[in-house]
């Protein structure tokens, strides 16, 4: 019974009836993309959340909403943790899934506004008993409008405006609301005080880096660059903070780490910052710097290039924008600053100064294994 009832779950038996009851609680999760531990925090928190599922109780399935016909997607991070995913050549689109799964689900995890604009109403009608779980990520329409300002882009207000609607819509329309940031929650309970509203962050371990200080040197920006706050981030810190880090410090030089790094980004890279790109495993670039820098000017929620960098044990030196919705001790509350000489004083000061580094890097240490451990995540 338990080989034919996987067997019954599996893409390739979908559509099959089958009489033998089920063994678990089933959970659904929709995705943008396939997550993979190798490429971006939002990636990192959905597989953290899939994996507290499979904890908790739940059998959990996967499908990517973007790309969905695609049969070549890379599942292998997936397949690791025993997750099946619903895709090409199997099913034609997340509809098709909802209505030949109708009536499997228990939860249907819906991340990002887009996905639980488009799919909640098609859950109700085919999965009318399971529960619907909004996961935010990020408030879009905060992001979009401090874009706007920032830039002085006032054609980003009305998509910012546009956005929040969706996403008022989507809190309303769930049966609970997942952020990451304190500040999030409390701005949609603001708004949409009917909402189940849940400040959810993600599990990480910590690996500190094992190389002593004396044998490293620099410092490291990391970030996906097809993200809009991380580009601009990147050329701020290339035409004013890295310029006043060499005049403090010649020898300081800043490494760019990250995907989809745009040739027009190298090109602006000088002798004070190397792009590197894409690397497979960050344990490398921590490995050789000092400390890692998140000049962000605008964006939303969590972000988890700081906490990354917490848990390999490297101080992270923040601007207020970075550092929102994380609740630091006053150890790593010294490590945010707004502008640009401010941002280059802590960079030199941290990665010159050894005991203020060990302290800092000792802080977010022990900041990572409470705040975002199994156990939190779970309860």
């Amino acid at each position: 019974k338990q080989l034919l009832q996987r067997w019954r779950r599996s893409p390739a038996s979908a559509g099959v009836e089958s009489a033998v009851p089920r063994a678990h609680r089933r959970a659904l999760v929709i995705d943008d993309r396939i997550p993979r531990s190798d490429r971006d925090a939002g990636s990192i928190a959905m597989l953290s959340h899939i994996q507290s599922l499979q904890r908790v109780g739940y059998e959990v399935v996967f499908a990517p909403s973007a790309d969905f016909a695609r049969s070549d997607h890379n599942t292998a991070t997936l397949d690791a943790i025993g997750v099946t995913v619903y895709r090409a050549p199997y099913y034609g689109s997340i509809e098709e899934v909802l209505r030949r799964q109708a009536g499997e689900f228990d939860v249907v995890y819906l991340h990002r506004v887009a996905n639980a604009a488009k799919y909640s109403e098609l859950i109700r009608q085919h999965n009318p008993k399971a529960r619907q779980i909004f996961s935010v990520a990020d408030l879009h329409h905060v992001r979009f409008a401090r874009q706007a300002s920032v830039e002085d882009r006032p054609e980003l207000l009305a998509l910012s405006q546009r956005m929040r609607f969706l996403e008022y819509v989507a809190a309303v329309s769930a049966d609970a609301v997942i952020t990451h940031s304190a500040l999030e929650a409390e701005a949609l309970a603001k708004h949409v005080p009917k909402a189940k509203i849940h400040v959810v962050q993600w599990s990480t371990k910590t690996r500190p880096t094992l190389i002593p200080l004396a044998q490293r040197s620099g410092v490291a920006f990391i970030g996906g660059y097809g993200h809009t706050p991380n580009l601009d981030a990147a050329r701020w810190l290339i035409s004013e903070i890295m310029p006043a880090v060499r005049k403090r410090n010649p020898n300081i030089v800043c490494l760019l780490v990250g995907s989809d790094m745009p040739d027009q980004l190298r090109r602006l890279c000088n002798s004070g910052v190397v792009a590197i790109g894409y690397v497979e495993d960050l344990t490398e670039i921590f490995d050789r710097v000092r400390l890692t820098v998140a000049p962000l000017t605008y964006g939303a929620g969590i972000k988890g290039k700081v906490i990354e960098s917490f848990s390999a044990g490297l101080p992270c030196v923040c601007t207020p924008i970075a550092a929102e919705g994380l609740d630091f001790p006053e150890a790593l509350q010294a490590c945010v600053a707004e502008s640009a000489e401010g941002i280059a004083a802590l960079i030199c000061k941290l990665h010159d100064d050894a005991r203020a580094n060990e302290a800092c890097s000792r802080a977010g240490l022990e900041y990572v294994e409470t705040a975002f451990s199994n156990e939190r995540l779970d309860e």
